[in-house]
């Protein structure tokens, strides 16, 4: 009968001569663990020193004293300058739309930017970035 054939319980390594020497290495390392207070038996004997928990955290319980609430963020959200433009000076709208009309991606898959009155417009758009 070959090994393979057998049951588990049936191995090959012998576990009961090892068991000696992991007794020693745990007795050092008891040793070790109680110079420091750190054993398992200290451990528990802290916890049933110190008594009862007290609990660090503030209050968080809410205070329904404190009126109503809007639905609305406090500073408001960000608007562009497009939402607002009906309520500025005729020239001031003029000078927004041409400012707006001339934002475009400068270069090949960039992404939008102002273009200067002295930008070529013939070769926006078509250009590389690096040059």
């Amino acid at each position: 009968m070959t090994m393979h054939l057998l049951p588990a319980y049936f191995t090959s390594t012998r576990t009961a001569k090892s068991k000696s020497t992991t007794v020693k290495k745990m007795t050092a390392h008891d040793q070790w663990l109680m110079k420091r207070g750190l054993h398992p038996s200290q451990i528990a004997a802290k916890k049933r020193q110190v008594g009862e928990y007290k609990n660090d955290l503030p209050d968080y319980s809410l205070d329904r004293d404190s009126g109503k609430l809007g639905n609305s963020v406090g500073n408001g959200f960000a608007r562009g300058i497009m939402t607002n433009l009906h309520k500025e000076r005729p020239e001031v709208q003029r000078e927004i739309m041409l400012k707006a009309s001339r934002c475009m991606p400068l270069f090949n898959k960039g992404g939008y930017a102002y273009a200067t009155p002295e930008t070529d417009m013939t070769t926006v758009g078509s250009k590389s970035r690096r040059g």
